[in-house]
C-alpha cells in the first residue's frame, strides 16, 4: 500500500501528483482530518524538493510539528492537558496537537469527557471560533456525547436530591460556546424541562433559578406543550405553599391536623383543643387543597380534605342547669306577685321558689335528653346552621351546636312566655339578642368561680354583660310594678296564671 514516503521518493513530479492521487481516495477529510492533513504536508515538502532540485531538503528538513505533537500525544494524560498544552506552544506544534487532542475525543468521547470539556472551555472548540478542522460527523458525535453527559449528570442530581450541584452543572454548560446554536440550546431546555416533568424530589427554589437561567416568564415561548408548562408552574406553587404549611404544622394547629396527624385517636386528641380560630383555618386548608391543589388530594382519608368535619364535636352550654332554675324560680317569684303584696311572706317563699325553679329545670333536663336523641338525627343541618351563625359572629363556636342548644333555649322561652306573658317573652328574648349582638369583649370570660365570693359566682355563672344586667333588672321592676300596680293587664298574663 502506499504511503507519505512514497510521497518523498517520488522520482518526478508527474509520479508525485499519481501518488497523492491515489493517497487521496482512502484519505479522506471528514473521516480523519489528522491524516488528511500530515498526507498534505508531505505532499507540499516532496513537491518544495523536486521542484528546488534538491535531492536531500527531506533529511535536512528539522522534525516535523506533526512529529513533535505526536511524541506528547504518546505521553499525553487527559488530566494534565493544561501542562502538555503549554510544552505544546513552547514547541511551536500547537496547532497540529490540539488536531490530535480533537481527535482523540470523536474517537472515544465517553472516555475523554475531561478533555472535551477543556477543549470547549479553553479552545472555542464546536463554536465558529474554533483553530481546528472538524465538520460532520466528528461534529455531531461530539455534541451527542456533550448532550448525553449533561444530560446524566442533571438527571442524578435531581434523583439524588442536590439542587446545588444541579443549577451549577447547568450554568457551567449554558457558558459553553457549543450551546450558543439555537437547536443544541432549545434542546437543552427541553430537556430539563423534561427532568422536571419526570422527576418528584425537586425545590420550588431550583426552577425558579432555572426559570430566570433561561428566562422563562408569564410571557415567555417554552419549547414545550402550554399544557405542561402550566402543570410544572402549578406544581412549584404547589411545593411553596406546602413547604410554608409544613413550617406551620411544628406548632399544634389546623397544619398539624392536616400534615402530621395520620391516626384518628392523634387527630381527635389535637382536634380537642382546637378554638374557632383553628377551625376557620382548617376550612382555608380544605378549600386551598380541594381547589387549588387537587394533586394533593391522596395525602388525606379517601381523597376528603374536609375529614375534619367528623373531628366537629358538641360543646354543652355552661351552667344550664343553674341559669334555667334562676330564670324559673324568677318567673315564680314574679308570677306569684299581686295587691295583696307583702314583703315578710314573699321573702320566706324565696327558698320556696328557688326549690320550685330547680325542680322544674330537673324536669326539663330529662326531656333534654330525648331532645338529644333528635338533634343528632339533624347534626349535618346543624353543623351547617352553625358555620353560617359563625361566620356572621353570632355564636363565638360552631360546637356551640344551633339547633341542639337553640332547643331548650326555645322551650324555656315558652314557659317565660306562659308564665309572665308578652313582657316576660320580650325581657328573655331581647336579653338573649344583646348577647348575641354585643362585642364579645363585653361578656365576662369564662373563667372558674368560687362561692366564697358569691357575687362574683352568680356573675361567671350568668354570663351576662353588664347592659343585660341593666336591661334585665329594669324590665323586673316594671314587671313587678305591673303586677302590684295593674294586676291582670295583658301584658304580664300568661296561660298558666
Amino acid at each position: 500500500m502506499l504511503n507519505m514516503d512514497d510521497l518523498l521518493a517520488s522520482p518526478d513530479e508527474r509520479t508525485l501528483k499519481r501518488q497523492y492521487a491515489k493517497l487521496l481516495k482512502v484519505t479522506r477529510p471528514d473521516d480523519d482530518p489528522v491524516a488528511f492533513q500530515r498526507l498534505r504536508e508531505a505532499y507540499e515538502r516532496a513537491l518544495q524538493r523536486l521542484r528546488d532540485g534538491d535531492s536531500l531538503v527531506a533529511h535536512a528538513l528539522p522534525p516535523a510539528a506533526y512529529e513533535q505533537a505526536m511524541a506528547l500525544l504518546a505521553e499525553f494524560d487527559d488530566w494534565k492537558v493544561d501542562e502538555c498544552w503549554a510544552r505544546a506552544v513552547a514547541q511551536g506544534c500547537a496547532a497540529d496537537f490540539e488536531q490530535l487532542l480533537f481527535q482523540r475525543c470523536v474517537n472515544a468521547p465517553d472516555r475523554h469527557l475531561p478533555l472535551l470539556t477543556w477543549g470547549i472551555e479553553k479552545r472555542q472548540w464546536l463554536t465558529p471560533w474554533q483553530q481546528i478542522n472538524s465538520g460532520g460527523f466528528p461534529h455531531q458525535r461530539l455534541v451527542h456525547a456533550l448532550k448525553c453527559a449533561l444530560y446524566d449528570d442533571l438527571e442524578k442530581y435531581l434523583a439524588d436530591a442536590q439542587p446545588q450541584a444541579f443549577f451549577e452543572r447547568l450554568e457551567r454548560a449554558c457558558r459553553q460556546g457549543w450551546l450558543v446554536d439555537l437547536t443544541h440550546h432549545q434542546a437543552l431546555q427541553v430537556q430539563v424541562l423534561h427532568l422536571f416533568t419526570v422527576q418528584e424530589s425537586w425545590s420550588p427554589t431550583l426552577f425558579q433559578q432555572v426559570c430566570q437561567l433561561f428566562a422563562w416568564d408569564a410571557g415567555a415561548a417554552v419549547p414545550i406543550d402550554q399544557a405542561q408548562w402550566q402543570a410544572l408552574v402549578r406544581r412549584s406553587e404547589q411545593y411553596v405553599w406546602l413547604n410554608a404549611l409544613r413550617d406551620q404544622a411544628q406548632q399544634p394547629g389546623a397544619a398539624a391536623l392536616f400534615l402530621m396527624c395520620a391516626k384518628p385517636a392523634q387527630q381527635a386528641q389535637l382536634a380537642a383543643t382546637f378554638g374557632e380560630a383553628d377551625w376557620q383555618a382548617c376550612e382555608q386548608l380544605s378549600a386551598a387543597f380541594s381547589t387549588r391543589f387537587p394533586d394533593l388530594l391522596g395525602l388525606f382519608p379517601n381523597h376528603n380534605p374536609w375529614f375534619w368535619h367528623a373531628l366537629v364535636g358538641y360543646r354543652p352550654t355552661r351552667h344550664g342547669l343553674k341559669r334555667a332554675t334562676a330564670v324559673l324560680a324568677t318567673c315564680l317569684a314574679l308570677g306569684s306577685l299581686s295587691s295583696r303584696f307583702a314583703l315578710g311572706p314573699t321573702l320566706l317563699m324565696l327558698p320556696l321558689y328557688l326549690l320550685g325553679g330547680w325542680l322544674m329545670a330537673r324536669v326539663g333536663q330529662w326531656l333534654l335528653t330525648y331532645w338529644t336523641v333528635m338533634a343528632e338525627s339533624l347534626q349535618d343541618l346543624d353543623q351547617r346552621v352553625s358555620r353560617w351563625c359563625v361566620r356572621r359572629k353570632w355564636i363565638p363556636d360552631r360546637r356551640y351546636r344551633v339547633i341542639r342548644n337553640g332547643g331548650p333555649l326555645v322551650a324555656l322561652g315558652f314557659v317565660v312566655w306562659q308564665w309572665l306573658g308578652w313582657l316576660g317573652l320580650a325581657t328573655y328574648a331581647v336579653t338573649g339578642l344583646i348577647g348575641v349582638l354585643q362585642p364579645a369583649r363585653w361578656a365576662p370570660a369564662e373563667y372558674e368561680y368560687r362561692w366564697r365570693r358569691p357575687l362574683q359566682a352568680i356573675y361567671r355563672i350568668a354570663g351576662l354583660s353588664a347592659l343585660q344586667w341593666l336591661f334585665c333588672a329594669v324590665m323586673v321592676a316594671v314587671i313587678a310594678y305591673i303586677q302590684l300596680e295593674l294586676p291582670g293587664t295583658a301584658l304580664t298574663r300568661g296561660a298558666w296564671r
